[in-house]
């Protein structure tokens, strides 16, 4: 019993502390559920936030002044390396694919068909062109001889006026004496 009787200094300093506890979190508690204090706790959020807007553009205008990349600029930046890079993987993704198609057996066939067709056009054009020599060199040949025949036409008719010429001038004579 005389340990019983004895003051606990702990005790007492916890039974000080949940009745001090009580009473100040019923007093808090009645002091924020009232509409004054939401207002004011608005009223500082309004206060914070204006204070953070206006150092954001204090900043803002300081890095500008100084030349040195904003939050923003780095955002932007780094979407645009994003938008890169993730253009450079769809190329390797093609260049993949294009790279899996030339190694099957249906792209090494389609061209050896295509050098195939190639040589033979070669060879149709070879004919083409061999065959348009011939006819130029026909070409020449016709010209050469119809040029032969119009100058021996043109001196068969020469001497046929001629003799024509001839011909009227004797019968011409007598009748101008």
């Amino acid at each position: 019993m005389e340990q019983q009787k004895m003051l606990d200094p702990f005790q007492a300093w916890k039974d000080v502390y949940d009745k001090t506890e009580s009473y100040w979190g019923k007093v808090i508690g009645d002091n924020m559920n009232r509409e004054e204090f939401s207002q004011m706790m608005g009223n500082v959020l309004n206060m914070n936030l204006q204070y953070q807007q206006a150092i954001n553009e204090v900043t803002g205008r300081y890095f500008q002044q100084v030349n040195i990349p904003t939050k923003e600029d780095v955002a932007n930046v780094a979407s645009l390396v994003i938008n890169v890079e993730e253009k450079v993987e769809a190329l390797e993704d093609r260049f993949d694919d294009l790279e899996d198609k030339q190694d099957s057996p249906a792209f090494k066939r389609e061209v050896t068909k295509l050098k195939s067709d190639v040589k033979s056009l070669d060879k149709k054009l070879d004919k083409v062109l061999s065959l348009l020599e011939e006819q130029q060199d026909t070409q020449a040949v016709l010209q050469e001889l119809i040029q032969e025949q119009i100058q021996e036409q043109g001196e068969q008719l020469k001497a046929e006026l001629l003799e024509q010429v001839k011909v009227e001038k004797p019968s011409e004579q007598p009748a101008q004496k």
